[in-house]
């Protein structure tokens, strides 16, 4: 009776992560082990995978590499091969790829490789390790020497003591956003992916399936902590020369009942983007984070500036800023604004001085 091993190094013995098993093969060729035979099911777990909501298609989800997973049967295959029969396997998608990215979405690999989920905007890749990488002397040699779903792979070499026992799907699977994903938790069900098909063994010797949930990472309401922003009363002499700035007001945006990943595995920033209103617009010149005052403003000479919770670093206008990480529940953004001089102090006019802007909150 023969003894079945998997190893990267024939030398270390029963090291640990080898797979034993102390049935025999049949000679030069793949056979249902003693638990019976019938397709053996895969279902890969992802657990719960977080993708900010604002992600553009072609933005990876999340990924995870799986070293054991199970069959849903306990069943196996035994291989054996003394090198003089050429082996086959062949890996074959069980759902037409993903058609229709956009170019330059950001995924990676080629296109035919992208299989659809059950959710829609939510695509898969799979790409196999042992038996089917060329990483031991009894496993498979990919074809084109990618074992990335599909593909094609043999095995044509002595095998030695170390008979293949295959009872275990070892991948790294890697989530991409396909198209826009519905809110709320949206669930893998296990829908067959692809199928593998080894030598001696009628139809599909296993399928593969995901379970786990996809969520959107992303925030319920915001509110803004003083709107308008009293930057206070400031006399004509405080105004020196262009500029020139007054001590900033800081004032906050709160993001309320944010979905986030509490493990960091993905993490979700919210982006903001603030553009003139009610006539205001960034100054000419251009300087950073500060606009102009409203024409209904009966000061002149001077803007306003928008800063970062730190009070010095300006924020970039009319352009999208990621600014902070969201956690589960409320999120806080603070920011400061103050006046800016950006005219001589003889151009400088006493009176209200106004200044408003608009945002557009984002999470990627």
């Amino acid at each position: 009776m023969k003894r079945s091993l998997h190893c990267l190094t024939g030398l270390l013995g029963l090291a640990a992560g080898c797979q034993v098993h102390l049935a025999a093969a049949a000679n030069n060729t793949c056979e249902w082990g003693a638990n019976g035979s019938g397709t053996m099911t895969f279902i890969q777990d992802l657990g719960s995978v977080y993708i900010p909501r604002d992600a553009p298609v072609g933005s990876i989800i999340g990924s995870r590499r799986f070293k054991r997973t199970d069959n849903n049967e306990r069943r196996n295959i035994m291989c054996d091969n003394d090198g003089s029969v050429r082996l086959t396997f062949n890996a074959q998608t069980s759902v037409p790829p993903v058609q229709g990215l956009p170019s330059g979405s950001g995924t990676y690999g080629a296109v035919h490789t992208l299989l659809p989920t059950n959710i829609p905007g939510v695509g898969a890749r799979f790409e196999l390790g042992f038996p089917f990488n060329d990483s031991a002397t009894n496993a498979f040699t990919p074809d084109t020497g990618d074992s990335t779903v599909p593909f094609s792979a043999h095995h044509q070499r002595p095998m030695g003591t170390a008979q293949l026992n295959f009872a275990n799907l070892e991948s790294y699977i890697t989530l991409i956003k396909t198209g826009p994903i519905a809110p709320g938790p949206q669930t893998l069900t296990g829908q067959e992916l692809f199928s593998g098909a080894l030598s001696g063994i009628p139809g599909k010797s296993f399928r593969v399936g995901l379970s786990g949930t996809v969520i959107q990472a992303h925030c319920g309401s915001n509110k803004v902590s003083a709107d308008p922003v009293q930057l206070g009363d400031w006399n004509l002499a405080d105004f020196s020369g262009p500029g020139h700035v007054t001590s900033a007001v800081a004032f906050n945006i709160t993001l309320s009942a944010c979905v986030a990943d509490d493990t960091n595995t993905n993490i979700a920033t919210a982006n903001l983007r603030f553009e003139g209103s009610g006539g205001s617009s960034p100054v000419i010149p251009a300087i950073p984070g500060v606009f102009s005052l409203t024409p209904a403003s009966g000061a002149k000479g001077i803007g306003i500036q928008l800063l970062r919770g730190d009070r010095s670093t300006p924020v970039e206008l009319n352009t999208e800023v990621p600014i902070q990480q969201i956690t589960t529940g409320d999120t806080v953004l603070d920011f400061a604004a103050r006046f800016y001089q950006i005219e001589s102090r003889a151009n400088v006019k006493p009176g209200d001085a106004k200044g408003a802007l608009n945002f557009t909150l984002t999470y990627k």
